[in-house]
């Protein structure tokens, strides 16, 4: 049986808005969070600010890019297509029955424009410049599995299945904020954003069976709330064709967008048991963005009789499909008529909480768990990661360790932190897998950035030694004194 074309054009939509920032900077799924003296680590918990360089500066594009995303295949080559204006068809059958066989399909990414950050006796200071795109969609049920899958017969009647998605563009401008409240003890820190969106896409549609008249019939509601510079078509009966952008469109309309204003914040502390144990919690991206610009509101009604001769038995709660019907002339295109109209809307942004406990197994090595929790309704999703970070040398960090990606288990990351007089660099991985065995890995993507050291101070003497405290030694290159216990102060 033929997927038919209108029941993907959701899905192809949503992949496709998340091209918009493929060229940006995006967390290593958590194989950072023990590297607190990595210039983004704030990322994850604001209280890490503390452990910054007194000034850092790092600026668009060597702020670094990342790309993660499941399904590598399809999801590359529709990327392809879209970014190389290919207008060949794309291979919807495989985009649609890739996302209906998953749980949650997570997708983020995060293109940072500007960062200073600056520490001081009197607090640890940062200002943020970025754009960040998130995907989230949900497209499993029995509902969808009815409708795509041969080998899937019985569908019962009255039991709806949602179709939850959030698609989300915005550019955040943001303060923080961080200080050592308890000597060696406990840490705090708070960012504040100002938040313009740029596109959104939240979907609320449900899609069941019911029977009257001893007729069986499939049936599509809810609601679609968008904010894009598109048009929506539709055709004589009402039913939603392709999306067309604005003949007003261009890219410097669509990124310098500030009509769709927002604020949130990030909160984290940190906390030290003792000289060898941390725990670590924060909240980030909690905050909503009001849509005023290009705001619609799609409402579906779609309805559509089930033929009786391609039915089996006379079941009054469930229908099931003959062997026929994988080679009947059906199409679902009237699951999709609509009607729309202009809207205001507010969405919340997915907050992502985060927990971490870290133990000093020796002044080179620490270990760690890290679950992060990302809270948004119907999408809701949990990752869990063990994570190791050694140090190589006063100039080497490796990072790595195995973790869950919502449903993805099988992630091994691994990242690399080099750091030098002036500055420091990183390079990582999501999954290491994807590289040495790609066929196997369900979750692909890298990362990487490069921050600078600014009004850096060169050391004169090399550190003196304790049986010897009145011998300095001059050198030429000056070396970076190592930090205490999970690098507290930050470093001059």
């Amino acid at each position: 049986m033929k997927l038919r074309i209108s029941i993907k054009r959701l899905s192809v939509f949503l992949a496709m808005m998340s091209a918009i920032a493929l060229l940006g900077k995006a967390q290593s799924n958590m194989v950072s969070y023990p590297v607190k003296d990595q210039f983004n680590s704030s990322d994850f918990n604001p209280a890490f600010l503390t452990a910054q360089h007194q000034y850092t500066f790092s600026i668009f594009p060597l702020a670094g890019m990342s790309v993660g995303y499941n399904d590598q295949y399809v999801i590359n080559k529709m990327l392809k297509n879209f970014l190389s204006g290919n207008k060949a068809p794309l291979d919807t059958n495989s985009l649609f029955n890739s996302l209906a066989k998953r749980d949650l399909f997570y997708q983020r990414f995060e293109s940072t424009l500007i960062n200073f950050g600056y520490n001081s006796t009197y607090g640890s200071f940062s200002f943020r410049i970025k754009d960040v795109e998130l995907f989230m969609l949900n497209l499993k049920g029995n509902f969808s599995n009815f409708l795509v899958n041969p080998a899937f017969n019985t569908l019962i009647i009255n039991q709806p299945q949602l179709f939850p998605a959030d698609v989300v563009h915005y550019r955040e401008y943001s303060i923080g904020f961080a200080k050592e409240i308890i000597k060696n003890k406990l840490y705090i820190g708070v960012r504040t954003k100002l938040y313009f969106g740029k596109a959104s896409l939240v979907s609320e549609i449900q899609g069941e069976l019911v029977k009257a008249n001893n007729n069986f019939y499939l049936k599509t509601s809810g609601s679609v709330k968008l904010s894009a510079p598109v048009n929506i078509v539709l055709n004589d009966l009402g039913i939603l064709q392709p999306f067309v952008l604005n003949s007003s469109f261009t890219p410097a309309n669509y990124l310098f967008n500030s009509k769709n204003v927002g604020t949130g914040y990030d909160f984290g502390i940190r906390y030290r048991f003792n000289p060898r144990i941390e725990f670590s919690a924060s909240v980030v991206d909690m905050g909503k963005i009001n849509w005023k610009d290009n705001g619609k509101e799609l409402f579906l009604k779609g309805e559509y009789e089930f033929p009786q001769e391609y039915t089996v038995g006379s079941n009054t709660n469930s229908l099931t499909k003959n062997p026929n019907f994988a080679n009947a002339p059906v199409n679902y295109f009237s699951l999709f008529k609509v009607t729309y109209d202009k809207t205001v809307y507010s969405t919340p942004l997915p907050a992502n909480f985060y927990i971490g406990l870290q133990y000093l197994l020796n002044p080179e090595l620490n270990i760690g768990v890290v679950d992060r929790y990302i809270s948004m309704k119907g999408l809701s999703q949990n990752s869990f990661s063990l994570t190791s970070n050694y140090e190589l040398s006063k100039k080497v960090n490796l990072s790595t360790g195995y973790s869950i990606i919502g449903n993805s288990y099988f992630n091994v990351p691994f990242a690399i932190l080099y750091k030098w007089d002036s500055g420091q660099t990183f390079f990582g991985t999501n999954n290491l897998f994807s590289f040495l065995l790609p066929s196997a890995a369900e979750f692909s993507g890298v990362t990487f950035g490069i921050c600078f050291y600014l009004f850096q101070r060169r050391t004169k003497y090399i550190e003196q030694n304790d049986y010897q405290p009145f011998y300095k030694e001059k050198k030429v290159h000056a070396v970076t004194k190592k930090g205490l216990i999970f690098n507290n102060y930050p470093k001059s």
